[in-house]
């Protein structure tokens, strides 16, 4: 089989230098691998397969199965070395290296990787919300300028981040690739594998302070990625963090935002359609819905900048971009929905339901709110909270789902809400309730965290007559 020359990533040999492993094998060649995967599901020929021990299931349950889809590398913890004779790996045709921490091989088998490149311009981008929509909208004004590399999807964690970067390659100019976190020294991690030159952060909430246990360590967290060398640092102007964050960092940060953005004239919501954004006398027409991209799109304006990005190439980069998956996505039919299921917190829920509270339209609006989770200790008041405010919303419908939504139940009843009210923890329940209740020209808003998978209401709500 030829290989593509520019996937070629890495030899076996060269995989065992980089990593201080030992191979464990009897194969004698030398194979390149030309992608890395964790996931035995996505092996191919050729790929390098890394063994990750996880809490809920161990990449070493799955060597047979790397094998068998055509990989020609295995790497595994020295404490699994055993399993080379029990599977009886010795007769496959793969080279099995092992290693101390499998992680922290990935790890530095990414960093090697991202250190042949270092004519790339890096940008990173963290906050509570919006993070994958910004790195979007950046990546997309960028690619007008050069060819640019970005994170697929929501690969922005410290096992997502290393994988993602083996995406690079010598054509690349620009790299943006987002850094979440929901864990002490995840940010710092993935620092070490990617070190950008420019930094953008867009909020500070709630999301994962079950994990931290305050706003402040969340802060403290995410700042890292405003590390020492870089160059430029952006920072939303409604962040009330930022001059905490200047001081901890000593670095100056440019606030984006309406009255922060230079250029930005005004723009005017187009309701569903998204809104017509009026920038230095150029209109561009952003397909997102909410003032919160409306942010986002500023926050990408206000980097592009720095770059010297022409209005023609924001403008460009900006309409191009389509509203993307569980990212308030708006799906047309005889029922509209707002699909909004990627992630959920306070602040992420109550800005989609201000506007919806704002959009105008003839139809019932109706809600469906997932839990929002790792709130932690905050949890109970955050959901009561959020029941609070679709009391005064007042949707037609609302219909609650997951055991931490109960809060939000109960308060509502507790006040004597008098519109069509559900709730369960059941999603077999929801489905039936939520489809025999709602009707043509009704428009629905599907809201909760990744867990609880809202998503599945896309299609039972696209049968609706």
């Amino acid at each position: 089989m030829t290989m593509d020359r520019e996937r070629k990533l890495f030899q076996a040999l060269e995989i065992t230098s980089i990593t201080h492993g030992i191979r464990v094998s009897s194969r004698q060649d030398n194979p390149w691998v030309t992608n890395v995967c964790v996931d035995s599901r996505f092996v191919k020929n050729n790929s390098l397969f890394i063994a990750l021990p996880g809490e809920r299931t161990d990449g070493h349950n799955y060597l047979k199965k790397a094998i068998a889809s055509g990989a020609s590398c295995l790497l595994i913890n020295d404490n699994k070395r055993y399993l080379y004779e029990r599977l009886h790996l010795d007769a496959s045709d793969v080279t099995v290296i092992s290693v101390a921490d499998t992680f922290r091989a990935l790890r530095v088998l990414a960093e090697n990787w991202v250190a042949r490149f270092p004519h790339l311009v890096r940008v990173a981008v963290t906050g509570s919300s919006g993070k994958t929509t910004s790195k979007e909208m950046i990546s997309s004004i960028l690619s007008t300028m050069g060819p640019t590399v970005k994170n697929p999807g929501n690969y922005n964690s410290d096992i997502g981040l290393p994988l993602s970067v083996f995406n690079i390659n010598e054509n690349h100019e620009f790299g943006v690739f987002e850094m979440g976190t929901n864990h002490h020294g995840e940010i710092q991690r993935m620092l070490d594998v990617y070190s950008p030159d420019v930094s953008l952060m867009t909020n500070i909430g709630t999301a994962h302070i079950g994990m931290f246990g305050s706003q402040e360590a969340i802060v403290r967290e995410k700042s890292n990625i405003f590390h020492s060398q870089v160059s430029r640092g952006y920072i939303g102007e409604e962040n009330v963090w930022r001059n905490y964050i200047r001081k901890a960092k000593n670095i100056d940060l440019t606030p984006f935002g309406l009255t922060s953005t230079s250029g930005y004239a005004g723009a005017q919501s187009l309701g569903l359609n998204g809104w017509n954004l009026n920038y230095d006398g150029t209109d561009i027409h952003l397909k997102l819905i909410g003032s919160h991209n409306l942010q986002n799109a500023l926050g990408a304006i206000s980097l592009a900048q720095g770059f010297g990005a022409t209005n023609e190439q924001i403008k460009s980069g900006l309409e191009g971009l389509e509203p993307i998956s569980g990212r308030s996505r708006v799906i047309d039919g005889k029922v509209t929905v707002i699909e909004d299921s990627y992630n959920s917190n306070i602040e992420s829920a109550n800005k989609i339901l201000d506007y919806l509270d704002e959009l105008p339209w003839n139809g019932r609006k109706n809600v469906v709110l997932g839990s929002m989770k790792e709130l932690g200790f905050v949890s109970s008041q955050a959901h009561r909270l959020i029941g609070k405010r679709v009391a005064e919303l007042a949707p037609e419908g609302t219909f609650l789902y997951g055991k931490e939504m109960e809060a939000a139940y109960r308060m509502l009843k507790d006040e004597n809400y008098s519109r069509n009210l559900f709730f369960t923890d059941e999603y077999e329940e929801l489905e039936q309730q939520v489809t025999s209740y709602v009707e043509a020209g009704d428009l629905v808003l599907l809201k909760g965290s990744r867990a609880m998978a809202m998503e599945r209401l896309v299609s039972p709500l696209s049968l609706v007559s």
